[in-house]
């Protein structure tokens, strides 16, 4: 899929991918060689207290409940065990996703692996596939460490964030199912979340590429900020 759902027959962080903003860097179209792994700052999300309506997941393996804004349509069109997700009110284009992956497809493997040990570093590393990252900062949702980036990438990377479904994908018949992974038309914010116990949760904005969404972007941040694990 187009957002970082990662189709292999269809061609963001962008960020799967999923996937889904500027800082220290030099641009989308940054080549493979790009450091993705500089220190990142210190950061916080803003914590002011939204407008919106609070949603509890139903379904979704970490419960947890969030503030949802009117730029959101509510309630979310997936709420399964493993994924989140929420449309723009405005454009079905943009759109927010909570991600726990339970198998990826690394770049440039047709081969589903288990999700890495260290998923912040695997998704770091893909900046050697043409994925790049800025605007990185260490933040906390909700008591739990996280690393907040913008991803964008110049070359399809299907299934590199993840899938919320093991199985799900045949590559041999060239699809990748419902999983996600960076794109280059669309731009992803995105959070690595660390749940403790191997879990990792990933939730990101996704907005174009050609038209990036700050007040989007904005909304995603202050949903992280005031995000409750029940």
């Amino acid at each position: 899929m187009a957002d970082g759902r990662g189709l292999v027959a269809a061609a963001v962080l962008i960020l799967a991918g999923a996937t889904a903003c500027a800082g220290s860097s030099t641009g989308p179209g940054a080549s493979a060689s790009t450091e993705a792994s500089s220190a990142p700052a210190s950061a916080s999300p803003s914590s002011s207290e939204p407008v919106g309506q609070k949603y509890t997941a139903t379904s979704f393996a970490v419960p947890l409940t969030v503030i949802v804004e009117p730029l959101l349509k509510s309630p979310p069109i997936a709420d399964t065990t493993n994924l989140l997700t929420w449309y723009a009110a405005a454009d079905d284009n943009e759109r927010i996703r909570f991600l726990i992956p339970v198998e990826v497809y690394p770049p440039g493997s047709s081969t589903p692996q288990p999700p890495p040990a260290d998923y912040l570093a695997y998704l770091l590393g893909q900046a050697s596939y043409s994925a790049f990252f800025s605007d990185v900062s260490t933040i906390t949702v909700d008591g739990h460490a996280a690393t907040l980036m913008t991803a964008t990438t110049t070359r399809s990377l299907s299934g590199s964030l993840g899938c919320p479904v093991i199985g799900v994908n045949n590559p041999e018949d060239g699809g990748y199912g419902e999983c996600f992974g960076l794109q280059p038309n669309v731009i992803l914010r995105i959070a690595v979340i660390d749940m403790g116990s191997g879990t990792t949760l990933l939730a990101w904005a996704r907005t174009s590429l050609e038209a990036p969404d700050l007040e989007f972007n904005a909304m995603f941040e202050r949903m992280l900020a005031n995000l409750q694990f029940n």
